[in-house]
């Protein structure tokens, strides 16, 4: 059903809209207090353009010809989004995981991890959120732009203390949290 469809990119793409916020006051701004070279990394990366394409095809579209057109439109920009990401997740991996590595110990990682995953879960229930996630893990996969690996140590400590967390497929804890643990 296309109406399912789009909600469920809606609602991944709000996670990510969350998760960049949560990183820009939490991880960006610890990284500003160690270091002078810290900027903020996230310049929305397009994600409010992305809701609001979303919510704009849950509003309008009623019948088969504007589906398709919109669908068109949608394909897209999805795609766009993706090759403009791309750099992003690079920059993040390249520059800003070394960085958490250098300013801050093992444990001082493993309490930052602790602090982001306890904000996800405060601020909305992220499992019901997405539910739908299967359609961009097809898109991730295709894309190959999450290759990152978690501390099994640490995920099996985070997830003795936390709820709901759990529920999350583990390609969106790679993703999201992977880049905290040192290598």
């Amino acid at each position: 059903d296309f109406r399912a469809l789009l909600q469920s990119l809606y609602a991944t793409f709000k996670e990510f809209k969350m998760h960049e916020q949560i990183e820009n006051e939490y991880i960006i701004g610890l990284l500003q207090q160690r270091s002078q070279t810290i900027y903020n990394v996230h310049s929305d990366n397009k994600l409010s353009e992305m809701l609001s394409l979303f919510e704009k095809g849950l509003k309008n579209v009623k019948n088969e010809y504007e589906q398709l057109n919109y669908a068109k439109q949608l394909k897209e920009r999805l795609e766009a989004f993706t090759r403009d990401f791309l750099p992003h997740m690079k920059e993040e991996e390249e520059v800003f995981q070394p960085m958490l590595m250098e300013y801050f110990t093992y444990e001082e990682l493993k309490d930052i991890k602790k602090k982001v995953i306890a904000q996800h879960c405060s601020q909305k229930d992220t499992a019901e959120l997405l539910r739908g996630l299967s359609l961009w893990n097809h898109a991730e996969e295709r894309q190959k732009f999450f290759k990152y690996s978690v501390d099994e140590k640490s995920d099996k400590e985070v997830s003795e203390h936390s709820t709901g967390i759990t529920h999350l497929p583990p390609e969106v804890m790679l993703s999201i949290f992977s880049y905290l643990n040192p290598q």
